[in-house]
């Protein structure tokens, strides 16, 4: 009797066991291979997945130090930030003993510098996005890189495409028009710009702004940090570092605005003077001065 049961009972397991194993066949040739990575994106669209990301910036509060190093003036400040989607700013730059040195508003290309201290606004329409604003040294493409930690959505369409290299989470696009020369460094896992570089050839000028230590906040990835340096015609570097962040959380048009005095004294943009505290030697040590130093100098 017992030889007469257990072949059937073989069998059954025999079949169970084929049957599992055709299973797990099947489960793995459903599975890409783990060799396999996706393909890039082409350049187009992964600049529109970038100006997308950007573009979910609707407002921003913070706060922040700043130093700056331009043309042999050194000059440090606290910040507060605020702004609102697409292109209105207002930094309160206050000094070491909390005093408010200065109001910057920014509307588009027109600039408003208000002195409390001197009941005076300089104000005027800056001519280019590159172009320096008085009193600060800065652009406002240096502004709006630092405020929303992005380039400016669609500010790269229709530039002819040199070079696009991708190796691993990061990908390197180099971009012409006329005779300037963009290049970008893009995590293309969290879609933000770690690195923006550019070059005139006619003047010789060029721009590097880095991002760094970057968090996400209320869904969105932030740099904690903004590094910016400039050679050429007017050669300088910026240091940035956020201490606080606030994303997304409603801020209004009147939370941009400032009501100026009626005695306010009004005059042109260009004559205003830099309004960030010098640094002395006392409080600028020498690593610092490393760090800030251009041409290794």
């Amino acid at each position: 009797m017992p030889g007469k049961t257990a072949g059937p009972a073989r069998s059954g397991r025999g079949w169970r066991i084929w049957i599992f194993a055709c299973a797990g066949l099947l489960l793995l040739s459903c599975r890409p291979p783990h060799s396999v990575s996706d393909p890039p994106l082409p350049v187009e669209l992964l600049l529109q997945q970038i100006d997308a990301a950007a573009a979910r910036l609707r407002d921003f509060r913070g706060s922040a130090s700043i130093e700056t190093s331009f043309e042999g003036r050194r000059g440090r400040a606290s910040l507060r930030i605020r702004y609102l989607s697409p292109a209105r700013f207002r930094i309160d730059v206050h000094g070491t003993l909390f005093q408010v040195l200065a109001v910057l508003l920014i509307h588009d290309r027109r600039v408003r510098l208000y002195l409390p201290r001197e009941n005076t606004v300089f104000e005027g329409d800056l001519e280019t996005r590159d172009t320096p604003i008085p009193g600060l040294d800065l652009t406002l493409e240096d502004i709006r890189a630092a405020v929303t930690g992005a380039i400016e959505p669609g500010r790269y369409t229709g530039m002819q495409i040199v070079e696009y290299r991708h190796d691993g989470g990061t990908a390197t696009v180099t971009l012409q028009e006329g005779g300037v020369s963009r290049s970008l460094w893009i995590d293309t896992e969290r879609a933000t710009i770690t690195r923006e570089a550019w070059e005139s050839s006619a003047s010789g000028d060029s721009v590097v702004r880095t991002f760094g230590r970057f968090q996400k906040r209320n869904g969105i990835w932030r740099p904690g940090s903004v590094r910016m340096t400039r050679s050429g015609g007017m050669p300088g570097a910026m240091e940035l570092t956020y201490r606080t962040q606030s994303v997304n959380r409603g801020l209004r048009p009147a939370d941009i605005d400032v009501r100026l005095p009626a005695t306010v004294i009004r005059r042109p943009l260009e004559e205003a003077a830099p309004v960030l505290e010098t640094m002395d030697e006392a409080s600028f040590p020498g690593a610092r001065r490393a760090r800030f130093s251009l041409n290794g100098k």
